[in-house]
């Protein structure tokens, strides 16, 4: 009888001190919500300073190997994009010379549309 008596007692301290452990333990994970928590304050703030843009210009080339679009902008400068998404696959549309509206993230053109040209048309004066 004592030897049960003795063995439930050290199966009692065993599971003590091993619940003891573990909640020691379970204030980790709340730091750690913390840290996530100023990680995703971080990203927003990255993911606003990149905020999409639109620029149109004249393409000066294309390569659909490496999804890539180098446009000339209103102001004269050269700017080379990655295509990303659906604009990958407006790549092989274009030609050198087209006019195209871009929609840019950082360096990437995630939308391509050909933008249209203005035509001028000259009337007949009437008689």
């Amino acid at each position: 009888m004592k030897k049960i008596v003795l063995a439930l007692a050290v199966a009692v301290a065993t599971a003590a001190a091993a619940n003891a452990q573990t909640a020691a333990k379970a204030p980790a994970p709340k730091a750690s919500a913390s840290k996530a928590a100023d990680q995703t304050k971080s990203t927003a703030k990255h993911e606003a300073h990149a905020k999409a843009e639109s620029v149109k210009g004249e393409v000066v080339s294309t390569d659909a190997t490496a999804k890539t679009i180098t446009v000339k902008d209103a102001s004269g400068s050269n700017v080379t994009l990655t295509a990303t998404g659906g604009a990958v696959a407006e790549l092989a549309k274009l030609k050198p010379g087209d006019m195209v509206m871009v929609t840019k993230s950082e360096n990437n053109a995630t939308k391509i549309t050909k933008a249209k040209t203005a035509t001028t048309t000259t009337t007949k004066p009437k008689k």
